[in-house]
């Protein structure tokens, strides 16, 4: 798939290979000629089975895993390492412990005034709909209520990306819901460029605006999804039912004989 060479495009990556060296010295290819553009202030989901290399992606994308070929381009930037204005949230939400709300989202701001830095932590406690539980530590926290913290964490400094790395996947159906639900009012509120990675179709249709839709390994884009639908999306609507099975579709050959 050839890259767009719109001068909108936020985010570029061009060309990019990934390889594992293994105990025999033989390399394993994990992602393998991946193109592809991100306009900013989209959101972008990234589908596929497990050990296509979504994660592998992601890392390299937001600068966590330099050593692969190709170029990564974010605000025409090549990216070789982390930064503080690429957030990243995971699986876990990798709260200290020892620290309470408030100062886990607080806890990367520097060189600003104790005033500023309060203002600042309210104000991103209140957008994950935290508010009431600033002196709580992680430990009094639900599942959800705790990768709140984490996205919060990941915002306070506002930036230009926020990767999200199967963010939902331990929370129960109910809780990933609910959490979906408040990332999609974070999202618009926020106006951040986000890159998901997620194994639930449904999540991916809800949230994004173009699905990559990955091969098995070495991960490949097979395909990519714009979700022509509305930012309130009713997941039992006809047009969204459609792109979740054309996606599934991908991934699965029903035979109506095989019991």
């Amino acid at each position: 798939m050839a890259i767009s060479e719109n001068e909108t495009n936020y985010i570029t990556v061009k060309g990019l290979h990934k390889y594992f060296s293994q105990r025999d010295s033989e390399q394993m290819h994990i992602l393998d000629d991946i193109n592809f553009s991100v306009k900013k202030g989209e959101v972008i989901c990234i589908v596929g089975s497990s050990g296509c290399g979504k994660s592998t992606l992601l890392r390299a994308i937001c600068g966590l895993d330099a050593e692969h070929e190709g170029t990564v381009l974010i605000d025409g930037a090549e990216i070789t390492k982390p930064d503080k204005h690429r957030g990243m949230v995971f699986q876990e939400h990798r709260l200290f412990p020892w620290l309470t709300v408030e100062q886990n989202v607080g806890y990367a701001l520097n060189k600003i005034s104790k005033e500023d830095k309060k203002r600042k932590v309210q104000h991103y406690i209140d957008l994950v709909g935290l508010n009431g539980f600033e002196k709580s530590y992680p430990r009094e926290l639900s599942g959800g209520m705790a990768q709140r913290a984490g996205i919060a964490r990941a915002l306070v400094n506002k930036p230009s990306v926020l990767f999200l790395d199967e963010p939902f996947g331990a929370l129960d159906a109910f809780t990933k819901i609910s959490m979906q639900k408040a990332l999609k009012k974070i999202q618009k509120k926020s106006d951040t460029t986000m890159l998901l990675v997620t194994h639930d179709i449904d999540e991916a249709v809800y949230l994004a605006d173009r699905i990559i839709v990955m091969s098995e390994r070495p991960g490949r884009i097979k395909r990519i999804v714009t979700v022509d639908l509305p930012g309130h999306r009713d997941r039992n609507s006809y047009e969204f039912v459609e792109i979740r099975k054309s996606i599934y579709n991908e991934f699965f050959t029903e035979n109506p004989n095989e019991e």
